[in-house]
């Protein structure tokens, strides 16, 4: 009489085990749960940058003036069609209190500084990175930028 080889838990371990092994591969490509958080945090910090450039670009096309400060640009913003709410910001200066904050300041002419705080380095080839300028007037925002602060210089565009 022959016995069969009882298979079941031979196949369990083994697919126990590449299971395993794909979730692991999978943080080692990907990144895990922690490597989420700073790229959420960092999309958060450009969109940000994004969304004071256009407030005081906006404001810089209306009045021809760089605002003084994000309250200055926001109130110009209630004389143009789109009245939108100012995007939410920290302060003035070049020391972001946290990651995903951001700063403003005039550095004369028609210049800005824009500083965020980042948590992890921008790699211009890594588009996991998720973050891309909405257009290409201002490149830099697309540039390779270390992780802690970094400053964006801009030049705006046109005015009165």
């Amino acid at each position: 009489m022959t016995s069969k080889r009882n298979l079941g838990p031979i196949i369990a371990l083994t697919g126990a085990g590449i299971t395993v092994a794909a979730v692991v591969a999978g943080f080692i490509v990907v990144g895990g749960p922690g490597d989420a958080r700073e790229r959420r945090l960092d999309s958060i910090a450009m969109t940000r940058i994004s969304q004071t450039l256009n407030v005081v670009q906006c404001a810089f096309n209306a009045t021809g003036d760089v605002p003084a400060t994000l309250e200055d640009a926001a109130k110009t913003r209630s004389i143009l069609p789109d009245k939108s709410v100012a995007p939410p910001l920290c302060g003035t200066g070049s020391q972001p209190p946290a990651p995903g904050d951001v700063t403003y300041r005039p550095t004369g002419g028609a210049g800005i500084r824009l500083c965020g705080n980042f948590r992890r380095a921008h790699d211009v080839n890594d588009r996991l990175d998720g973050y891309y300028p909405p257009n290409s007037a201002y490149p830099q925002l697309d540039e390779a930028r270390p992780a802690g602060i970094h400053c964006f210089e801009f030049e705006l565009i046109g005015g009165q």
